[in-house]
């Protein structure tokens, strides 16, 4: 930026000084900073009530704007800047006389350039408009240090002492610093010698933070670093923000020689951050205790100088610091999950996090690792509602287009596992069963429904629940489940869509309970295709009783109930020892 306003400055810089009689007004600012403050004040003050009956007869405005103009010069050169806009803001500039018009323009000039809260591009416009100002330029030379432009500064620095003539002390006194600090940063030590010797005749500058922060500041660029250390340690105890600049410059210069342990640094920093706010001296400082209390792994520091920063961050500025917050609490997480932080210490780290990061688009999917602790635990109520409240987090995300829904779907099923843990299974299929009917659901999901259905006992459901995956684990799930709580139709005809559907992975045991349940609705048909396919099904103990009954084509009556259920009972343990065999044959 800079230099653009370097290159506007030199473009213009010969007609504009050639003219400047026309396009500035001289400024009695000298005048005005001597004369007694309030006495000056209420003189003017008086004029104006004297002045303002003709002005409002419309005979004639310039007297009252002329009086404006002198109230504004009058404040400016107090350096009380509001005040003095506030004054010219009164008036209309393209209502007024030429010369009025002129003395207006340098007037807003003036407090552009001595705006210590102007961004960088309205400081160097307002350094472009004052391009050929005499006496101003004192003015432009620290507007040039405050946007960084030193060479510019420097440029302008051998004739800064004659500019101060025609300015006030207490403009004198706000330009010094900044003036001083070019001379340094330029090595311009007989502009600075200058301008140091200038801060003794200013009682807000004599020994305050500025002078003693500026002349460590020299012994720095210098070598000197004890003389740096002890100048800058008497700058940081005043309360300005020369004494905050000192601060830092003690972290820094303390890291820099390895002379400050990292650790102390960073509570200096702390304890530092809230003795200067609101510029962008504070936010040099904030940003300097984000990157060592990273470094350190000082979590809470780090998150709380990110989350400041965050606020005042550019569009292109926020992701990243985002993403470094994301980095900081993902460790904190990724070491609670492994079990490297006690329980109590995680949970209270967590509430911590959550308090301020809770809406941020990688909360959730990090802070997941604390239901699962719980979980792994058995407190499982507690893991279901902390799955519950990171899964409506993540929801609440999705609708502002900020969720992966992969992530919903697994607290989702996270949630429903940790509920049906705790014996909550009723729960578990409301959740479950919503989340099916308005999106559809996954493998997972589904088997956990089935799981919850039959824990819950709502066999109805499960026989009419129709499984979308076509994963063969799942459909056999499902097909279990309608078989031990008795929906032998439903548990039928599952097992028979599982044959078609898998014919090479319709086990022994399948076939079994598809016998049984095939048995219990007087299937014939499906009983001998079974035993034809599995031979070994008529060594099951029940397997006379089976054929008998089925033989005779009807199901047994109620005289020979008992004795049919008996040789079911003993067919269940054969296949259920069976399955345990099989299972562990597979798993090796």
């Amino acid at each position: 930026m800079h230099n653009i306003v370097l290159g506007l400055s030199l473009a213009i810089a010969a007609p504009v000084m050639a003219q400047e009689a026309a396009v500035f007004a001289p400024l009695r600012l000298t005048e005005q900073g001597q004369r007694d403050f309030l006495t000056a004040r209420q003189d003017l003050s008086k004029q104006m009530v004297q002045a303002r009956p003709q002005g409002e007869a419309g005979t004639d405005q310039a007297p009252t704007a002329d009086l404006l103009l002198d109230m504004a010069e009058l404040h400016l050169a107090w350096m009380l800047r509001p005040e003095a806009g506030g004054y010219l803001a009164a008036l209309d500039p393209e209502s007024l006389p030429q010369a009025a018009q002129r003395r207006h323009r340098t007037l807003g000039l003036a407090l552009a350039l001595l705006d210590q809260q102007a961004s960088p591009d309205g400081l160097g416009q307002a350094v472009s408009r004052s391009v050929g100002w005499g006496q101003g330029q004192a003015l432009r030379a620290a507007a040039f240090a405050r946007i960084g432009a030193v060479e510019e500064a420097a440029r302008l620095l051998p004739d800064i002492t004659a500019s101060f003539t025609g300015l006030s002390s207490a403009i004198e006194a706000a330009l010094l610093p900044d003036l001083l600090e070019a001379a340094l940063l330029a090595q311009d030590w007989e502009a600075a010698q200058a301008l140091a010797e200038r801060f003794a005749a200013h009682a807000a500058l004599r020994d305050g933070p500025a002078y003693r922060y500026l002349l460590a500041r020299a012994s720095e660029l210098s070598g000197d670093y004890l003389m740096a250390f002890d100048g800058y340690a008497e700058a940081a105890q005043g309360r300005d923000r020369y004494a905050h600049r000192a601060r830092l410059a003690l972290v820094r210069m303390g890291r820099a020689t390895d002379s400050l342990p990292l650790t102390d640094a960073v509570a200096l920093l702390k304890s530092a951050r809230w003795l200067w706010r609101g510029d962008e001296v504070a936010r040099d400082g904030v940003r300097l205790l984000a990157s060592l209390a990273e470094e350190a792994g000082d979590r809470d520091a780090a998150l709380w100088a990110l989350g400041h920063l965050i606020k005042d961050a550019s569009e292109e500025e926020v992701e990243a610091l985002r993403a470094r917050a994301r980095a900081v609490y993902g460790r904190f997480y990724s070491a609670g999950a492994a079990g490297e932080i006690d329980l109590s210490a995680f949970l209270e780290g967590h509430a911590r996090i959550a308090h301020h990061w809770r809406f941020d688009a990688g909360f959730a999917a990090h802070a997941r690792a604390v239901p699962q602790r719980l979980f792994e635990t058995g407190m499982t109520a507690l893991a279901a509602r902390e799955f519950r409240a990171l899964r409506e987090l993540a929801e609440a995300g999705s609708r502002r287009g900020g969720a992966d829904p992969g992530l919903i779907a697994d607290l989702r099923s996270q949630e429903a596992r940790a509920l049906l843990a705790g014996g909550q299974a009723d729960a578990a299929v409301d959740l479950l069963s919503g989340f099916a009917d308005a999106q559809g659901i996954n493998a997972e999901a589904e088997a956990l429904l089935i799981d919850a259905l039959a824990q819950a006992g709502r066999s109805d459901e499960l026989a009419t629940l129709r499984v979308k995956a076509q994963d063969m684990g799942l459909r056999r799930s499902r097909a279990v489940a309608l078989y031990e709580t008795g929906k032998w139709a439903a548990a039928r005809l599952a097992f028979l869509e599982m044959w078609q559907a898998h014919p090479d992975q319709f086990s022994f045991a399948d076939a079994t309970r598809l016998t049984l349940a095939a048995y219990e609705t007087g299937d014939r048909d499906t009983v001998a295709r079974a035993a034809s396919a599995f031979p070994t099904l008529t060594e099951l103990p029940a397997w006379g009783a089976i054929a008998a009954t089925l033989g005779a084509g009807a199901k047994a009556g109620p005289v020979g109930q008992e004795e049919m259920r008996h040789s079911m009972r003993s067919a269940d343990r054969i296949l259920d020892a069976v399955t345990h065999v099989t299972d562990v044959k597979e798993s090796e």
